[in-house]
């Protein structure tokens, strides 16, 4: 499934919709249809965030901000009704700080039936190809510290732990120079209250729907899944569509609804992300294997294991 047949889903020409992080690259537009934009800024800030080149976008080309959610609720920040039929957002739930207050927050705009639209990027094709899926005890973290920024170490395991596609193994000076300077962005934004931007959250579609499971196991998303369109050739990203369930339902009933919605799903299996995982671990092997420690602590390993094989031995 590609973007153009995810957006069939919606009707964006007709139904009121809001869109989540559009930038410079809106995925409705409003020539498409009565759509309101969301951002954790003004304009005239985004403008100023992305005026470096390097940014490589146009400050130009970012969109008016309707809605600026900062401090407050999605909710206050709109109005403080449920009036949207849909909500998109392309390549931002992995920057949210929280993520089961962030969809939460999402399901307290939508109305019932609403959809909530999802382009999340699989870390297996990404910058974030070597780090592990994200688990279960950091989304409860978040959710119950309300993180509304990304914190050190969410910030740390971006900087740190990423690596672009063309760039190879790194030695030992880059990655001391890559750890130091993930430290002083933790430390500016600890002294500062910066809003640092980061991958908070690192998936793959089978770990984005456990992910959900969780949110929905702790009745803390009023969602099932409508749609989990898994990684489609050279896309880079799985498609998420999440609806909206009403407030009247019990919580056993949400729950029987959302794992209805998972057991219909027919995900791949991700081998390449175990080959991957497996490989990673072989390398970690090696390299304490090769490190002056373990070499000093050689004569101690041995005598160890021959303690242990006269102990077996012993009548």
């Amino acid at each position: 499934m590609d973007r153009a047949e995810f957006l069939t889903l919606i009707d964006v020409a007709n139904q009121r919709g809001l869109e989540i992080g559009a930038l410079n690259q809106p995925v409705v537009t409003r020539a498409m249809g009565p759509v309101e934009y969301v951002d954790r800024a003004t304009r005239d800030e985004l403008i100023e965030w992305y005026k470096n080149p390097l940014h490589g976008i146009d400050p130009a080309d970012i969109v008016p901000v309707d809605h600026i959610w900062g401090e407050r609720s999605l909710l206050e920040c709109v109005g403080g009704q449920r009036a949207y039929d849909y909500v998109v957002a392309s390549h931002v739930i992995e920057h949210v700080p929280d993520l089961f207050g962030w969809l939460g927050e999402i399901a307290g705009v939508l109305v019932d039936g609403g959809l909530a639209l999802f382009m999340v990027p699989d870390k297996r094709f990404t910058f974030d190809r070597d780090r592990l899926p994200s688990v279960s005890g950091d989304f409860v973290d978040a959710y119950l510290r309300r993180l509304r920024r990304p914190d050190t170490r969410q910030i740390f395991n971006h900087y740190n732990d990423t690596r672009p596609a063309d760039v190879g193994p790194r030695g030992e000076e880059e990655l001391t120079a890559l750890a130091q300077g993930a430290l002083a962005l933790c430390r500016q934004a600890e002294t500062n209250g910066e809003y640092i931007d980061a991958h908070a959250w690192v998936f793959t579609p089978r770990s984005l729907a456990q992910a959900l499971d969780l949110g929905s196991r702790l009745d803390l998303l009023p969602f099932e899944i409508a749609l989990l369109a898994p990684t489609a050739p050279g896309s880079g990203e799985c498609l998420l569509a999440l609806r909206r369930l009403p407030d009247a339902m019990q919580p056993g009933e949400r729950r029987a609804a959302f794992t209805s919605s998972l057991a219909a799903l027919e995900l791949p299996e991700e081998l390449e992300l175990l080959a991957a995982e497996g490989a990673a671990a072989v390398a970690r092997l090696k390299a304490i294997e090769a490190s002056t420690s373990w070499r000093l602590t050689a004569p101690l390993r041995r005598m160890v294991e021959l303690v242990r094989q006269r102990r077996t031995q012993a009548p």
